[in-house]
Formats: C-alpha cells, sequence, structure tokens
C-alpha cells in the first residue's frame, strides 16, 4: 500500500544483508578484533546512534588470546546488533571484567524481551563460546540479559 516505504525497508534488508555478509567473510578468514576495547567502543557508538542510553562499565585492561578475544568481539557485536533490531528497548548497561579465571561480559536491556527460542545469531554465539570452554547465559522477561563467560589462561588477567 505504500511503495515507498517498501523500496526503503528492502534498501534496509540489503544493507543489512551486505553487512551481515561482510562479518561472516571478516570470521571466516580469521577475524580478529582491534582489541575489546575498541570493540565496546564501537558498540557505543552502534547503541547510542540507534537512540539508546548506554551504560557501560568496563575494565580497560583485558588481554585475551586471539581466538578468544575474535569469540568475545562477535559475540559483543552479535548482542549490539540484536538489541538494536529486536529489544526495541531505551537504555542498556554493559559489563566487561576479568578476574580469577575468566572474563565475563554482560549486556542487558530494557526492552520487550526474547522469544523463548534463540536464532541462528544467538545460537551460533553460543556455539562459538561454548567451543572455547565458555558458556552464554540468557534470560528474558522485562528485557534481555547475556552473559558470555570465558575461562582465561592463567596470568592472563589483571
Amino acid at each position: 500500500s505504500d511503495p515507498q516505504r517498501a523500496v526503503a525497508e528492502i534498501r534496509d534488508v540489503e544493507q543489512i544483508a551486505r553487512t551481515s555478509l561482510d562479518e561472516l567473510r571478516a570470521a571466516v578468514a580469521g577475524y580478529r578484533a582491534d582489541g575489546i576495547p575498541n570493540e565496546l567502543a564501537h558498540a557505543r557508538d552502534v547503541l547510542t546512534s540507534a537512540g539508546l542510553r548506554v551504560d557501560c562499565d568496563a575494565q580497560d585492561d583485558v588481554r585475551l588470546a586471539p581466538a578468544q578475544e575474535s569469540v568475545l568481539a562477535l559475540a559483543i557485536r552479535e548482542a549490539v546488533t540484536n538489541v538494536v533490531r529486536h529489544a526495541r528497548a531505551s537504555a542498556v548497561r554493559l559489563r566487561l571484567a576479568c578476574t580469577g579465571n575468566a572474563c565475563r561480559f554482560e549486556i542487558q536491556d530494557d526492552g520487550v524481551g526474547g522469544s523463548a527460542t534463540e536464532g541462528l545469531g544467538l545460537s551460533g554465539m553460543r556455539e562459538r563460546v561454548e567451543s572455547h570452554g565458555g558458556s552464554l547465559e540468557r534470560t528474558t522477561g522485562q528485557g534481555t540479559r547475556l552473559v558470555v563467560t570465558l575461562p582465561l589462561a592463567p596470568g592472563a588477567a589483571r
């Protein structure tokens, strides 16, 4: 009933598909993040640009093995993408801390909550995290909360 709107929506879908394909190609090619602090800065920019209030509390000296850094960076990107696309949230809280033998990333939004089933993005995230000995916990209800925990090699965290 609104051809102009339909064209705009198709262009948005096309752009999302291109971006997703680029990210997938980077992952398959051995993508390594520019560092978790830069990944979090990018996440804050994306969330703020989408009109959300962002509260970020992140440890500055996170040191992960390259493979774990990639897994965590992709998890952060996927989680942020999910908030922007699906949550209908107004605020998001990001937390990152490495203590003892684990690194823990948490993202929580105040949106509508997620569905009971996991989509491909979340299931892929879970598989990547678990393949590195970590875990992914998801709770929904009033908003969605994801917690990614990755084990650290001895002496990796400060």
